[in-house]
C-alpha cells in the first residue's frame, strides 16, 4: 500500500512545475518564520531539499542569518546523524546523493526539526521515502517536529505501523496544524 502511495505522490510532484514548487515553498517559508516555534528555536535540524521537495535553502539562510544553530542530515550505516552547518559553503556530497555538512559537530535534541516527506494526513502521519531514517531519529529525540508539505500532497489516511512516528505539526502553504 505505501509503495503505491509513494509512486502516486512522486508522479504528482513530478507534474508540478518548478514555478509552482517555488511559489508553495515561498509561502511555507513565510508561514514558518512567523511561528513562535521557529522564532524561539535556538537549534534547528533541517533537510536539504532536492527533487521537487519543499525548498529549504531560504529557511537555512534565514536561520543562519538570525544566529540559529543549523543541523543537516548525515547518513552512515543506515543511521542518520545531525551535522552542524555554519555556512552553505560547508556542504559536500553525502550518501544517496544527499548533501551534508563537512562539519562534524552534532546534536541529539535540536529545538526544532523540519521534516520532509511525500504525503501527510489529518492525524499528522507522514509518508516518507521508505528508509525509516526520520522515524528512527524522531523516536529517539526530544525535538519538536514540523513536516513541510504542499497541500496537494495531503492524503485521507496514511497507513502506519509500529515504527512510524507521527509529527507534532504539519506546515503547508495554507498554514499549520
Amino acid at each position: 500500500m505505501k509503495s503505491e502511495m509513494r509512486r502516486f505522490i512522486k508522479n504528482l510532484r513530478r507534474e508540478m512545475t518548478e514555478e509552482k514548487i517555488t511559489e508553495i515553498s515561498n509561502q511555507i517559508y513565510k508561514n514558518l518564520i512567523e511561528l513562535d516555534l521557529y522564532k524561539n528555536a535556538k537549534s534547528i535540524f533541517v533537510y536539504l531539499s532536492m527533487d521537487k521537495e519543499i525548498d529549504t535553502y531560504k529557511i537555512i539562510n534565514h536561520a543562519l542569518e538570525n544566529g540559529k544553530k543549523v543541523f543537516v542530515p548525515y547518513l552512515e550505516n543506515k543511521k542518520m546523524y545531525l551535522r552542524r552547518l555554519k555556512s552553505l559553503d560547508d556542504l559536500t556530497e553525502g550518501s544517496f546523493g544527499i548533501k551534508t555538512s563537512t562539519n562534524e559537530e552534532s546534536i541529539a535534541n535540536p529545538d526544532l526539526s523540519l521534516v520532509p516527506g511525500l504525503s501527510f494526513d489529518e492525524n499528522k502521519n507522514r509518508l516518507g521515502y521508505g528508509g525509516g531514517y526520520y522515524d528512527r531519529f524522531l523516536a529517539n529525540s526530544d525535538t519538536i517536529s514540523i513536516g513541510l508539505f504542499a497541500e496537494i500532497t495531503k492524503s485521507i489516511e496514511i497507513p502506519t505501523d509500529e515504527t512510524d512516528v507521527s509529527l507534532d505539526y504539519i506546515l503547508t502553504e495554507n498554514g499549520i496544524f
